[in-house]
């Protein structure tokens, strides 16, 4: 291998995976609201709620909701490691609704009756259809549209703007390192620059 492709190698390498876009709570919210069913609210709520992956959320049975101790089980997450993430009350009010007398099967199911679950590119349908209808676009300009993975990049970066740990975040968002946390979501959003830079553009130019 010669130097120049070395360092191209390098590049690949240390290119930084991490998105400063995203959705305020406000705007998750709006989409969640004009949900055109129970099941798509359920689904747009355990995203925005969970950060929780398409495929993880494909897989969830009934028997993985503890109600009981307010949190969800993901037996297949990234890399086949398990992990458990809380979940909210009102969220778990919706689950109850929505599964009735069901104690068996996928928790999040098809319209069509010879089919048990949803798969992603429902999902995507979901999630794409909803936002549209609220009228809320992609906060990065260059995305045509809303997909699911912005739910669950929103709800990170939030938690890390609150204040969580961020060994605690690693944990919820299912990261086996927690250097992928820092890297992907320990930097600034383009809201968080907006909101800092309007808090102090007035000194620039006021006269004393």
């Amino acid at each position: 291998m010669d130097k120049k492709e070395a360092n191209k190698g390098s590049i690949k390498k240390s290119k930084q995976k991490y998105n400063i876009y995203y959705l305020s709570m406000d705007d998750m919210n709006k989409i969640i609201n004009v949900a055109k069913s129970l099941r798509d609210s359920l689904v747009l709520k355990i995203l925005a709620r969970t950060g929780m992956r398409r495929f993880e959320l494909c897989n969830l049975r009934i028997q993985d909701v503890d109600f009981t101790k307010k949190r969800i089980y993901i037996p297949k997450a990234k890399g086949n490691k398990p992990r458990t993430v809380p979940i909210d009350q009102d969220t778990l009010q919706t689950v109850k609704f929505y599964i009735g007398s069901r104690q068996h099967g996928k928790l999040i199911q098809s319209n069509k009756k010879d089919v048990d679950g949803l798969d992603e590119s429902r999902i995507n349908a979901i999630m794409k259809n909803t936002a549209e209808k609220a009228g809320i676009k992609h906060p990065d300009p260059i995305k045509k549209h809303m997909n699911p993975h912005i739910f669950r990049h929103s709800f990170i970066r939030h938690l890390i703007k609150v204040g969580m740990p961020p060994n605690y975040v690693q944990q919820i968002a299912g990261h086996s390192d927690i250097r992928t946390t820092l890297q992907m979501y320990g930097i600034p959003g383009i809201e968080d620059i907006q909101e800092k830079y309007d808090q102090i553009v007035e000194s620039f130019y006021t006269t004393t």
